[in-house]
């Protein structure tokens, strides 16, 4: 075991040393600023949304962020023809800054921004992660990708991590809007940060001329004419329809339990241990998948222990047992199916990825949460069954998911093959 270790460590330190490897660097602390305000800004939003409305409200909230993105991906469509790399990362993320000072000013006047504010840091989520694996997409291929994107996902989960840490160390003392505050600090220094070297950008890809990027649905018009895009984003929707599912029924329960700040304090633990999983599946898990059974095989197991999971939960659905499983069900889905969902997207040219990364990474990442508002509605409201049964519906996405999750594997190994031809 400890000469493996040493292995990885040796390995580890060469591609950091050298010009990509200092790229990859880079990015992984920008991403790790941007989970670390993603953090602390998180409980914040579970004891705004709940504190003041209900687990329906806040399934409903998803479902308006899914209805909002279809109206933003079109001209963000727009905007990637004419801003690119670097710079597209620092316009977004100002922007988003200034979003955060308006709820601060309206949060302190006194007003209930709670849905608002749930509703745009999923926005926020989609957008921001989106736009920044779209930048690193430009320097990796598919082999370099399987190789660094894991050292940059691993920056991403300290921040997560640490994050979470600092929101539960000091609700008590800042409070909802005091961590606003600090996140706003923590993407100003993303913004800030050096740019990478664009001869390192990666040519492997076909360029094409910005007339392929043409039309005003962009992404949504390549991923229906594409059916390796529809695969990838099958997978997503069912993906988030299950975990945004899962979220609503732990939501459900923390409700039957908890109120005001408890909520937020409860959200906050919750996160850590999320994030302390993430991290260690990130560091000491995904690469090791990848070389045993391959980005398929990583992806096909994935479908294949959530189903495990949402069957033991129907053995006993408590919150207790229920919040482990979400651990388990979160931290996977952070660094496994976050790591493998990025890498799906390098055997295609360049203006396919930005097109396919930006229709599945904001509109049908969110589409299954849109889905899972009918969902539920149908469920509680209509049928008027428990949150259970709601168990035992994951359970029967779960095996529709793993489904997919085979053909999109054969998908992979086939465009992968194509472009080693």
């Amino acid at each position: 075991m400890l000469p493996k270790i040493k292995q990885q460590l040796a390995q580890c330190w060469l591609d950091l040393r050298s010009a990509e490897g200092q790229a990859t660097l880079l990015f992984a602390i920008r991403l790790f600023l941007i989970l670390f305000a993603y953090y602390l800004m998180k409980p914040v939003r579970e004891e705004l949304v709940l504190a003041s409305g209900s687990a329906l409200v806040r399934s409903y909230a998803l479902t308006g962020q899914a209805a909002i993105l279809l109206m933003i991906v079109p001209f963000y469509s727009r905007v990637i023809r004419h801003v690119h790399g670097d710079r597209l990362f620092q316009v977004v993320t100002l922007f988003l800054i200034s979003n955060i000072v308006l709820f601060y000013v309206l949060g302190q006047m006194g007003l209930n921004i709670g849905v608002m504010f749930f509703v745009w840091l999923g926005i926020f989520s989609v957008l921001q992660v989106s736009q920044f694996w779209t930048l690193v997409s430009d320097y990796h291929g598919v082999e370099k990708g399987t190789r660094l994107t894991s050292y940059i996902a691993i920056g991403g989960s300290s921040g997560a991590m640490i994050g979470s840490m600092v929101a539960k160390g000091l609700y008590h003392e800042l409070g909802a809007y005091g961590l606003m505050i600090v996140a706003m600090g923590m993407l100003l220094v993303a913004v800030v940060m050096p740019r990478s070297k664009d001869q390192l950008r990666d040519d492997h890809h076909d360029e094409q001329a910005d007339d392929t990027i043409e039309h005003l649905l962009g992404g949504l018009k390549k991923v229906v004419a594409l059916p390796y895009l529809r695969w990838i984003a099958a997978s997503v929707v069912m993906l988030n329809l299950i975990n945004s599912t899962g979220e609503f029924v732990l939501a459900d329960f923390v409700v039957a339990e908890k109120s005001g700040e408890q909520i937020g304090e409860f959200y906050s633990t919750f996160y850590l241990f999320v994030n302390i999983a993430t991290l260690l599946l990130q560091a000491f898990l995904v690469r090791p998948l990848y070389r045993w059974i391959g980005v398929g095989g990583t992806l096909i197991s994935l479908a294949a222990i959530n189903l495990v999971m949402y069957f033991s939960v129907l053995a006993w659905p408590v919150l207790a047992w229920f919040a482990i499983v979400k651990v388990a069900d979160n931290s996977i889905d952070y660094s496994v199916a976050n790591t493998t969902k990025q890498i799906l997207f390098l055997p295609l040219d360049r203006f396919t990825r930005y097109e396919g990364m930006l229709a599945v990474n904001t509109f049908f990442t969110r589409f299954g949460d849109l889905i899972q508002g009918g969902l539920i509605f149908l469920v509680m409201s209509v049928l008027a069954k428990s949150t259970t049964f709601l168990v035992g519906v994951n359970v029967s996405l779960c095996l529709i998911w793993l489904l997919i999750t085979f053909r999109l594997s054969r998908e992979f190994q086939t465009k992968t093959e194509q472009l080693n031809s």
